[in-house]
């Protein structure tokens, strides 16, 4: 689990941190800076891929096709107005141990590294330190390009010392063989894989329409696959009528069942079935449906523990339809393991959260006399209990009441 993020001139956020619990709903007007901080996460997740600074940020390109998208803005935008540098620090809870994730990065002509730290609660101080006090002088980027970085030791003595690229994460660099001490790689690739196998899923009806191989085993980004996958839920008939459940509570209590078209190549497209045997294909389903259908495989089908990034999650939801979208979110973080981080505009939303949701949702708000945007708990905020037990949260956010909080 993602247990905290710290921004510090990265985009629009000047110095701040935010607490995450398994489902965080970040909320705010237009241009608060919501996107931003999923940037900060999209470019993280880059740079566990083994990518420069550069590529990470402007994406990748191989034999001719994007590989990577970069992220929003490019290095352009990358750290906020009037500041050439930039630093991210992620905090996880993994397999038990707490380690702590630190990048700092100058974008002032060739994008470099100027300090990395991965800490480790069980063992301190550190697995690897760009700035550790055994380094001296010597600590951080030297007039080159490079970085010298201390390592945890196996045993007494002192610290290894080793000289890696600045241009892209020490995390892939490491020469973990002995005498660095085994928790160095152990840390490492636990918070690798994590930053790796965050999805950031961009539901698309218009991808979600047509045949799809049956055999696909992954949602894919934009959900392009829904089809094939629930072909695999559905060979489970209490699976099957749960589905059936859920969609008839979207769509109408018309509906009755989920069937397939199949072809000849082994191809497969969604077929709702409604009352009356009437048959709507995924071709002919409303973008709001195959939103929703999206958003529940998801949650359904992503590995256990899995981190999900979406955005505006009401899209396409009809008003007294977003609840079941909230439900769904919070059932796969309770049952699943599963954690959220999505952004929403919805005064809708925020009514359909837990008690315990609400209270870990966040505002992200940039007041007029505020030098970046700014992120809030808003069960942190001044009598925010009792003012949204009065006058109910919805009202809280449509009426500018969260925004005049901060």
């Amino acid at each position: 689990m993602l247990s905290r993020l710290v921004l510090r001139d990265f985009k629009s956020f000047r110095d701040e941190s935010v607490e995450l619990a398994g489902l965080t709903v970040l909320v705010g007007t237009n241009a608060s800076g919501k996107s931003n901080l999923l940037d900060a996460l999209r470019f993280l997740q880059g740079i566990a891929f083994d990518m420069t600074v550069a590529e990470a940020f402007e994406g990748r390109w191989e034999g001719g096709r994007q590989t990577w998208p970069g992220v929003r803005g490019g290095l352009a935008d990358a750290a906020r107005k009037g500041t050439d540098r930039f630093a991210l620090e992620t905090r996880w809870t993994l397999a038990g141990d707490g380690l702590t994730h630190a990048i700092g990065v100058e974008i002032a002509g060739h994008p470099l590294l100027f300090s990395e730290r991965l800490a480790s609660e069980a063992t301190p101080p550190y697995l690897f330190d760009t700035h550790a006090p055994a380094l001296r002088e010597a600590a951080g980027r030297d007039e080159g390009s490079s970085l010298r970085v201390a390592l945890k030791r196996r045993g007494r003595g002192n610290s290894p010392v080793q000289t890696h690229s600045a241009s892209r994460s020490l995390l892939h660099q490491l020469d973990t063989a002995p005498p660095v001490a085994p928790e160095v790689a152990e840390g490492r690739d636990r918070v690798v894989r994590a930053l790796r196998e965050m999805i950031f899923l961009d539901i698309t009806p218009a991808r979600m329409r047509g045949y799809v191989p049956l055999h696909a085993n992954h949602l894919g980004l934009n959900g392009e696959n829904v089809s094939a996958l629930l072909w695999a839920i559905c060979q489970d008939a209490d699976a099957r009528a749960d589905l059936v459940d859920w969609l008839a509570e979207l769509c109408a209590p018309e509906l009755e069942d989920i069937d397939f078209a199949r072809t000849d190549l082994g191809d497969v497209m969604l077929v709702l079935v409604e009352r009356g045997g009437r048959r709507i294909p995924a071709r002919s389903l409303s973008d709001g449906t195959l939103r929703f259908l999206g958003e529940l495989v998801a949650l359904r089908t992503a590995p256990e523990g899995a981190l999900l990034l979406v955005e505006e999650i009401e899209n396409g939801l009809h008003p007294t339809r977003v609840h079941l979208l909230v439900e769904a979110m919070e059932t796969a973080v309770e049952e699943r393991g599963i954690q959220v981080i999505a952004t929403t505009h919805s005064p809708l939303v925020l009514r359909a959260l837990s008690p315990d949701s609400l209270r870990h949702a966040v505002l992200v708000a940039r007041p007029p006399d505020a030098d970046g945007s700014l992120l809030r708990r808003l069960g942190d905020l001044p009598a925010f209990d009792a003012v949204a037990e009065r006058r109910g949260v919805d009202r809280l956010l449509s009426t500018g009441w969260l925004e005049r909080a901060v």
